[in-house]
């Protein structure tokens, strides 16, 4: 039975790093079977879901820590197990641009979560525009069909202008 591992790796970038983990992943006998990769600051950040047989997975928890400490990297491993999929009608797709403010995130995480909607994948992002910070912020998160999506609509349309934000609510049907 194959074993899962959830991989976090950081440090300063620089060509190549991500590929060190990478080859040690493929080395040891794992499979990648989904990760993100992003550049934070100066730093490069990686998570990483690997699974792999009990051994090839002990093997890359014992590993990795030392190929961390040649590269100068902070990671960390956790056990898991694979994602169980629910049979969700529909994918929310939203976007929001605003003027830069403290908080932004945490009341659009907030809306979401009031709503008893978990979020499947979220970047925000600051971007400096013609001398003016600007804050973009775009997520993903899957519901069922049994939701009203008219009453969600108007009440995304509503937080957002509450907030003064522009935003965005789009729907796709899985089914």
């Amino acid at each position: 039975m194959a074993q899962h591992l959830i991989i976090t790796a950081v440090g300063t970038d620089r060509p190549g790093i991500g590929n060190k983990i990478i080859h040690l992943i493929s080395d040891l006998g794992c499979n990648i079977i989904d990760s993100r990769i992003a550049l934070l600051g100066n730093d490069f950040t990686l998570i990483m879901l690997i699974s792999g047989t009990a051994s090839q997975v002990t093997r890359v928890e014992h590993s990795l820590p030392q190929l961390g400490a040649e590269h100068d990297l902070l990671t960390m491993v956790k056990r898991t197990s694979t994602h169980t999929e629910l049979a969700q009608q529909f994918t929310i797709e939203a976007h929001i641009q605003a003027d830069d403010k403290i908080g932004l995130t945490e009341q659009v995480t907030y809306f979401f979560a009031s709503k008893e909607i978990g979020i499947n994948a979220l970047s925000a992002k600051t971007l400096n525009v013609e001398q003016h910070d600007k804050f973009q912020i775009a997520l993903s998160a899957s519901i069922s069909g049994e939701y009203n999506l008219m009453q969600l609509q108007e009440e995304f349309a509503s937080f957002c202008e509450s907030l003064n934000v522009q935003g965005t609510l789009n729907f796709i049907n899985n089914g």
